[in-house]
């Protein structure tokens, strides 16, 4: 099954890294996006899976000059790209949040449902399929 990995990194430069060390790792790069502007990142994450809360969080993270890193891999990949965004410095999404708050950030809670495994670090949703003539 394929899942969807997405983090939070300081800075594009910190994502692009991440990436690169992602496709020496053998992921294609075709699997692998950068996000650092927020303009329809959060209906992207939704439709990847990611919940509303996380998806308005990795927004909020944008917006305030991080990037955001989302991959699709097999089962079997997983704990290795995850392994790779750990070592090259993926921020903590859930303390990103709790300080965001503590300045005055609300997120997106009114509608918020918690992702399948919300990690502090990183989230991996399995990836939904398209339906039959989508391409």
């Amino acid at each position: 099954m394929t899942k969807t990995v997405t983090s939070l990194f300081h800075s594009e430069r910190h994502a692009t890294a991440a990436a690169e060390r992602l496709e020496q790792a053998g992921i294609p790069k075709d699997e692998i996006d950068i996000w650092s502007t927020p303009h329809n990142l959060a209906p992207l994450l939704e439709d990847d899976g990611v919940s509303r809360l996380d998806a308005y969080a990795y927004v909020e993270g944008v917006v305030r000059g991080g990037s955001v890193i989302i991959v699709r891999c097999d089962d079997a990949e997983v704990g290795q790209v995850v392994s790779i965004l750990d070592q090259e410095g993926v921020l903590d999404l859930d303390e990103q949040q709790a300080v965001w708050r503590s300045e005055g950030w609300e997120g997106d809670q009114a509608t918020a449902q918690p992702g399948e495994a919300g990690h502090g670090r990183v989230r991996i949703q399995p990836r939904k399929q398209e339906s039959p003539g989508q391409e």
